[in-house]
């Protein structure tokens, strides 16, 4: 792997894009104001801002995908503000988006050389094609025959960043590149980031986390209502509150649940699951009581995520059965889910078995899982509460209405009504209608998976309050997070995964990023203690 050719040593640094007074303005509504930024080559330059403060219209600017109002855009020496994507290609500014673009059917050096496979007399050059692709591939780690669609999640960004890369890219753009990706994933990803900055690639990234910036960037910018809130030259000088008070314009004031010891919690009126068995599954015994926020962690692959899908049915278990309290979830009649003297009932089939038993489920992935774009807020909203609004086969358009508006507001949803497309929010608002989804259908049980991924600091902490009030109202919540510092702060006990089964549970001052790290992230850690919860 050779990419672009490196500065002399101890020289100074090159600026190689340059913006100057970008103004962006839609109708009479000013999206970017003034905002002017520079990016040495050879460094990795953050950027960080709520939703809506302006990063995409930005990105859009210098990407060629948008027009600016006025204001330049220098490459070097060059200008070259108002170019289109293609242009901007040629010019060495790439795009890469945040889902990656890959052919899934093809083969990995057919995507690299997408649209430049090399060709001899009419046809492609099989061996051109792969003397060149194994050359790019150098170091990654990635076979130039191996299907695309088998890649894991890194794999298929460092397909893109190469492809980016050789096709003369000299300011790659990276928009959210570790959203779904795992802690050692990200890992992985910054590794290979570094690799390619010391040999002079220039990389602008655009995160939600202060700690990504401080680990990973050189320098950042931060937006705020469309301007530039502050930057930096030297991000090892900053701290996370000082980012975080650049980003909202004022102090953080961070989320801190008052945890409750299990001796606090009600002994009875819980959801308690035994003898769950499937895929990579092996839990004998695990309850929630009323009220308790509960984290899941484990490694990829540990069970803490397939468990958490089990419990909604999807997909379903080979075994076990949930003892499901009388007043959870809105109806059960006509189900599987009609709970007997002892309120036992097999575990739930299918999502819609799982709603009707009271438990509810919220992806890690919004875009695939969660949320249907093309509709209104409205629709999305009240989309799994329908057989609570219906009757007869009908359903009640007025209390429709009313769930609908009632959520909207709860959740504080910032677009201009319910009718709003909800591909016209932000990710923020989005990831906020996904939760009143599933708060919509008044569960007992609440699985959160990465729920607050992908969204900013501000938005974060409100979803950490909305998780609160729901469990002073009795609701239990689960918890699967990769950010070890939002499960310190938000739950009231960890159960630990390994091997499909719990193996430990931590409580009370045993609830540290330390602990949790020795616990979750070192497969050596609770070996042998067991598959069912203390």
């Amino acid at each position: 792997m050779t990419p672009a050719a490196r500065q002399p040593a101890g020289a100074p640094a090159e600026v190689v894009l340059r913006a100057e007074g970008l103004v962006k303005t839609y109708g009479g509504v000013q999206a970017l104001k003034g905002v002017s930024l520079s990016v040495r080559r050879g460094s990795i330059h953050g950027l960080l801002g709520e939703n809506g403060a302006g990063k995409s219209t930005l990105v859009g600017l210098i990407s060629g995908m948008r027009t600016p109002t006025s204001g330049q855009i220098w490459l070097g020496d060059r200008q070259v503000a108002g170019q289109d994507v293609k242009s901007m290609e040629r010019s060495g500014v790439f795009l890469v988006t945040q889902e990656p673009m890959i052919v899934d059917q093809l083969s990995v050096e057919d995507n690299l050389l997408l649209g430049r496979w090399p060709a001899r007399r009419g046809f492609i050059d099989r061996r051109a094609l792969r003397r060149e692709a194994t050359r790019m591939l150098e170091g990654a780690g990635i076979a130039p025959d191996a299907p695309a669609g088998g890649l894991g999640a890194v794999e298929k960004r460092k397909l893109n960043i190469l492809r980016a890369l050789f096709s003369g890219g000299e300011v790659i753009i990276l928009d959210e590149p570790t959203t779904s990706l795992t802690v050692a994933d990200r890992n992985r990803l910054f590794d290979f980031m570094r690799e390619l900055k010391a040999r002079g690639v220039t990389f602008v990234f655009i995160s939600h986390y202060n700690e990504e910036i401080l680990e990973i960037c050189d320098a950042v910018s931060v937006l705020r209502d469309g301007a530039l809130a502050g930057e930096s030259s030297d991000v090892g000088r900053l701290d996370s509150d000082r980012l975080s008070e650049m980003v909202l314009g004022r102090d953080l004031a961070l989320f801190h649940r008052v945890r409750r010891s299990p001796q606090s919690l009600p002994r009875e009126g819980g959801f308690q699951f035994r003898d769950v068995r499937a895929p990579g599954v092996a839990v004998a015994d695990f309850a929630i009581a009323p009220g308790e926020i509960v984290g899941f962690a484990g490694l990829p692959g540990s069970g803490a995520k397939d468990f958490a899908r089990c419990l909604f049915g999807f997909p379903p278990a080979r075994s076990g059965s949930v003892f499901v309290p009388d007043a959870s979830g809105p109806a059960r009649s006509g189900s599987v889910f009609v709970p007997g003297a002892s309120g036992a009932a097999p575990m739930p089939r299918d999502p819609r078995e799982a709603f009707r038993a009271g438990i509810a489920y919220l992806s890690d992935d919004r875009r695939r899982d969660g949320l249907v774009g093309i509709r209104s807020i409205r629709d999305n909203l009240v989309m799994s509460s329908l057989d609570a609004l219906s009757s007869l086969g009908w359903i009640d358009m007025r209390r429709e209405e009313e769930t609908a508006h009632a959520v909207f507001r709860r959740m504080g949803i910032k677009a201009p009504g319910p009718q709003t497309p909800a591909d016209a929010l932000s990710g923020g608002n989005q990831q906020k209608v996904c939760l009143g989804r599933v708060i919509a259908t008044s569960p007992g049980l609440l699985v959160l998976d990465e729920p607050t991924r992908g969204i900013d600091v501000g938005v974060k902490e409100d979803v950490h309050r909305q998780i609160d009030a729901l469990t002073a109202q009795g609701m239990s919540v689960i918890i699967i997070t990769t950010d070890l510092d939002e499960m310190v702060r938000v739950v009231d006990r960890v159960c630990v995964f390994s091997g499909g089964s719990i193996v430990e549970s931590l409580t009370g001052s045993d609830i540290t990023k330390e602990r949790l790290r020795a616990a979750a992230f070192d497969r050596s850690a609770g070996a042998g203690k067991g598959a069912s919860q203390p």
